[in-house]
């Protein structure tokens, strides 16, 4: 199992690493976030069903989530993410790589936050001093920062507060024994459909005056589609890909050990940024990082310790009813 994780955390560094400095590179050139992040979420469909028809030629067919199921559970893990990685991408259009990586590591306190809501979590007080670590690392990191946009930390926060309830409820379901969706080609196919229920509606609002054929096909001001198609489609299978390998951390650990591994890719993405972009970090943004990571760290070594300390009889039966916990399970499923 450690082996496992490792592996899959190998691959995940450099994807997730690579996409967020591709994303900025290419957003900062092509203008059109939105429309490039529904690109993104058809080419992850495609891939996913393409990949599943293969499988099921070979082996055996794949289990089918009645639409009751995915109304119930689905539906917003697919919406609440389409609205973070929506938001992200946005968010990259205003903030350096350094503020955003930063400010994103904020989604720790809203997993948290919806822990506790659907009691994945016990409030304990080392909780609340380690999201109080970390929410003071993000004032000191913001306050004063010459390179600070409202708009873009609003957006970045407000896809920290996406990616709270789609861990936190994408680890309800895959964790969930008998679940249909722990495989995580099986969750990037069946949720991708409801990622694009949010998208569509925010690319008319704000990109829809800009959008026409001409936009659509120019990179750098020149029109070349084969160029702005290949662009996009290199980003989708990237995305593809660490989507894959978010869900199969997530199913071997959970939503807030995830963003406990986010940390090392945090460090490296601040430190690719100082060193690449000439993102500026000052004394206090230092000193707010440090006490974030101290806080994410802290709350990992407490994590890892309960895991160690927990009886064995917490896997008996619990105040929470079991209907509330039997999700998807592959009784309800089509075939």
């Amino acid at each position: 199992m450690v082996l496992r994780i490792a592996l899959i955390a190998m691959l995940y560094y450099p994807l997730s690493i690579g996409l967020t400095f591709y994303q900025k590179w290419f957003i900062k050139n092509y203008k059109l976030p939105l429309l490039v992040v529904s690109g993104h979420y058809i080419l992850k469909y495609l891939f996913a069903i393409i990949i599943r028809f293969i499988y099921e030629c070979i082996r055996a067919p794949r289990m089918r989530v009645p639409i009751r199921d995915q109304l119930r559970w689905l539906a917003p893990i697919g919406i609440c993410a389409s609205m973070d990685i929506g938001l992200s991408n946005w968010a990259l259009e205003y903030v350096t790589v350094s503020l955003y990586t930063m400010a994103k590591s904020s989604s720790i306190l809203f997993i948290v936050a919806f822990s506790l809501l659907l009691r994945l979590e016990r409030w304990r007080n080392s909780l609340g001093f380690e999201t109080g670590l970390i929410a003071a690392g993000l004032f000191l990191f913001t306050w004063k920062s010459s390179q600070l946009d409202l708009t873009g930390l609003l957006l970045v926060e407000l896809a920290a507060a996406c990616t709270g309830i789609r861990w936190t409820v994408s680890q309800l379901v895959m964790q969930q024994d008998g679940s249909a969706v722990r495989h995580p080609l099986d969750m990037v196919a069946h949720v991708q459909p409801w990622m694009m229920i949010p998208i569509i509606p925010m690319i008319w609002l704000f990109e829809g005056a800009e959008i026409n054929l001409n936009s659509v096909f120019s990179f750098q001001g020149h029109y070349d589609p084969w160029l702005v198609l290949g662009l996009i489609a290199g980003g989708g299978l990237l995305a593809f890909c660490m989507e894959m390998s978010e869900y199969l951390l997530l199913v071997n650990t959970s939503g807030i050990t995830l963003n406990i591994f986010g940390i090392v890719k945090e460090v490296a993405t601040l430190l690719l940024a100082h060193l690449i972009n000439k993102d500026k970090l000052s004394e206090l943004n230092i000193c707010g990082l440090v006490l974030c990571l101290s806080g994410m760290l802290l709350h990992g070594m407490n994590k890892r310790r309960q895991r160690v300390h927990r009886p064995l009889a917490s896997a008996s039966p619990s105040s929470r009813s079991e209907d509330s916990r039997k999700l998807l399970s592959s009784e309800e499923l089509d075939a």
